[in-house]
């Protein structure tokens, strides 16, 4: 008889407000996200996707990110991503871009750390939804 498994997707999510207007990344461009983990590490965690809503898109047409285990953005777990962005359908200033990661990293500590940059203009990050399971 085949036996069913259940896979617990967890989400963390920052909502920092943060205008990025800069086509190279910066360490002060960041959104700081505490991974819910039961106390003790280090903790295999497989890595799922990455939510990004955004408004005040202007002429902005590529978010890229990525995240970082420390808060200069020197050690990336997950490198460089491009999504362009998806314009909202009543507002044309607001946006969202959805990150596909598939990838397993035992976290030795928390929070990560995610990086943002467009490819001109500007647009401001308004939430961050990280989704990883056990």
């Amino acid at each position: 008889m085949a036996t069913k498994t259940t896979k617990l997707i967890k989400k963390s999510s920052a909502s920092p407000a943060l205008s990025v207007n800069n086509t190279s990344y910066a360490a002060a461009k960041k959104a700081e996200i505490a991974l819910q983990m039961p106390s003790g590490f280090p903790l295999n965690f497989h890595l799922e996707g990455l939510f990004v809503q955004l408004s005040s898109v202007s002429t902005a047409a590529t978010l890229s990110i990525k995240i970082c285990t420390d808060s200069a953005g020197d050690e990336a777990i997950v490198a460089s991503s491009d999504a362009s962005i998806d314009a909202g359908i009543t507002t044309g200033t607001k946006g969202s871009c959805v990150f596909k990661i598939d990838l397993d990293y035992v976290f030795d500590s928390s929070p990560c750390y995610v990086f943002f940059k467009v490819d001109a203009g500007s647009a401001t990050v308004d939430l961050v939804e990280f989704t990883y399971s056990e």
